[in-house]
């Protein structure tokens, strides 16, 4: 499959699919899917940040519909897991580099005050989560 998008932003995209699934085998699956189901309409968008914009809202639609895989993840990738849906989406996109902040969270349906909540409340909750696994820097390791 040939999709008019670089492969920077294709590898930034496997990766919020790999955060929002917490492992590979449902990331892949999610990623495939999203690219299907996207890969008609991407020629239609006039820019780069358009194509991945649309390719990541179905990359959050199908992760939120796949279930867990019953590997369970450990360390940061288990306090990840853990965030709420948005918060989890908000970060991943936000540690992905994948788009502006404003079209981050165009993508994601939220205001950009929204998305500063949203940003916060994960980074709260990845901050106690470090400490309580010993690791003080939980967000960094991300």
């Amino acid at each position: 499959m040939d999709l008019p998008i670089s492969t920077e932003d294709l590898t930034r995209l496997y990766r919020f699919a790999l955060l929002l699934t917490g492992d590979e085998v449902s990331a892949q699956q999610v990623f495939y899917d999203a690219c299907m189901d996207c890969a008609a309409r991407l020629g239609g968008y006039r820019n780069e940040d358009g194509r991945v914009a649309c390719l990541l809202g179905s990359l959050r639609q199908k992760a939120r519909a796949t279930p867990a895989s019953g590997i369970e993840a450990r360390g940061v990738a288990r306090a990840f897991s853990t965030l709420p849906e948005e918060e989890r989406a908000a970060l991943a996109g936000l540690y992905t580099g994948l788009l502006p902040a404003r079209a981050l969270a165009e993508a994601l349906k939220l205001s950009l005050e929204q998305m500063g909540r949203v940003l916060k409340s994960a980074r709260e909750r990845l901050a106690r989560a470090g400490l309580e696994l010993g690791e003080p820097s939980l967000e960094q390791a991300l």
